[in-house]
């Protein structure tokens, strides 16, 4: 899958996370893929975490691997927190 698909990479991702939480640019945005570690969950997560210098640090996590990871998947883990 690709971003023509509807999912998206690194800096996809990234791009998607400024947009949705409207992050100044001096805000640092890291994405990794971790195991999941819930076997009721997916194996692989994909994990967000923001540290903006004029706030607290924030994580995130969404329940796919990156590769798979959509627009809307970061939606509704911001909305829901965190992606479960």
């Amino acid at each position: 899958m690709s971003a023509a698909d509807g999912t998206g990479s690194g800096p996809e991702l990234e791009a998607w996370v400024r947009e949705e939480l409207r992050l100044p640019r001096e805000a640092s945005v890291a994405i990794s893929e971790q195991p999941g570690t819930d076997p009721r969950c997916s194996p692989v997560v994909t994990q967000v975490s923001i540290v903006d210098p004029g706030g607290a640090p924030y994580d995130f996590h969404i329940e796919r691997a990156l590769e798979e990871v959509t627009r809307m998947d970061v939606v509704a883990a911001l909305a829901f927190g965190g992606g479960h």
